[in-house]
């Protein structure tokens, strides 16, 4: 097989894990027949109403995806595509699922409307779909083309652990009616659920084999994921330590100092609150300063141009680097805006 590099113009584009990916043509139909059924057929409660630029989609036992940033605003929402999903679950919690956390923006990608039929029926899993557009050449110096793959992550609804992101044809398998979750074949559910799912040991099991840390860690969706998968216990502590050690060494510090403050809190004896892993340190502050500027990555050269102003109420996120926060801010119409913030800038609720 030729080596391909890609200049996709999303922040990450995960390898391709099993099958060929699908046509651009046949991904087209897909695409068009999803939103034909959507129209034509009898659309669930869920998506009867909606804001055009907002859209909360409820899942089982009170968690929601909150999407965002609609493309094509004024389409029917069964039509809609989206560049932003944060994940809430039911106590208020929330994490980006697109963009991750720390990165400018979702660039060509295009989140597929969402259905009742994305959630599993025994109501433990949803499977979002999502298209991501690019440049693609064959080598350097070959004339690069315009391409989009297809790709669908699979999230545990309890934890919000993603468990895996795939791409090509097993994005197409669906729910299989009269099963709890059986995603396609044996081995496509096993894909989706099971063997790709984030934990520490097998991460490491990777790391000591050679392979570097940082993209071991993208691929499973982030340092927060793999702690939302795998909370820090006394089976996977001593794991934890070596791949924060790892992240490091290779210059991903804020990964691992989110490792590293998992692991804090767990020998502080909170362990096993699936919605309370270290990542969501679930703060709640306000900005104390008269106007506070708002950066899309923790340091002074990624200033944007939002701020936010005195007493307006933010959710953190995160903690590190040291001297920044992570926060998500709700404006009065419901829309999310996630970005870094000066630490010295907010006051922290207790």
């Amino acid at each position: 097989m030729k080596n391909v590099t890609s200049k996709f113009t999303t922040a990450r584009v995960t390898p391709v894990r099993i099958g060929s990916p699908r046509t651009q043509a046949s991904r087209i139909g897909a695409v068009i027949a999803t939103a034909l059924l959507l129209t034509c057929g009898a659309v669930a409660p869920a998506l009867s109403a909606a804001p055009s630029s907002t859209f909360r989609f409820a899942l089982p036992g009170g968690a929601a995806i909150l999407y965002g940033k609609a493309s094509n605003p004024q389409a029917p929402l069964s039509q809609r595509a989206w560049q932003q999903a944060i994940f809430q679950f039911p106590n208020g919690a929330t994490f980006s699922l697109l963009p991750r956390a720390g990165e400018q923006g979702a660039g060509g990608t295009q989140m597929e409307p969402p259905s009742d039929s994305n959630i599993s029926p025994s109501g433990g899993y949803v499977v979002i779909g999502r298209i991501e557009s690019g440049s693609v050449s064959s080598g350097p110096g070959q004339a690069e083309a315009d391409a989009s793959r297809e790709y669908c992550s699979a999230i545990e609804i309890r934890t919000g652990c993603i468990t895996a992101d795939q791409t090509g044809e097993i994005c197409g398998a669906g729910w299989q009616a009269g099963q709890r979750a059986q995603w396609g074949t044996n081995d496509q559910t096993n894909l989706m659920l099971t063997s790709d799912r984030p934990s520490a040991n097998r991460l490491l099991h990777f790391i000591s084999a050679g392979q570097p840390s940082r993209a071991l860690v993208d691929n499973d969706s982030g340092a927060d994921n793999l702690l939302r998968c795998d909370p820090p216990s006394s089976a996977n502590r001593a794991a934890y330590l070596k791949i924060a050690t790892a992240l490091h060494a290779a210059g991903a510090h804020n990964d691992a100092q989110l490792i590293n403050a998992a692991l804090s809190k767990a020998d502080g004896g909170t362990v096993g609150t699936p919605t309370r892993t270290a990542v969501e340190t679930e703060h709640r502050a306000t900005v104390s300063a008269q106007k506070a500027s708002l950066y899309t990555a923790p340091d002074d050269a990624h200033l944007s141009a939002a701020y936010l102003v005195q007493n307006d109420a933010v959710t953190i996120l995160k903690q590190s680097p040291p001297n920044w926060a992570y926060v998500d801010y709700v404006n009065g119409s419901g829309k999310h805006l996630l970005r870094w913030i000066k630490a010295d800038q907010l006051a922290i609720k207790r």
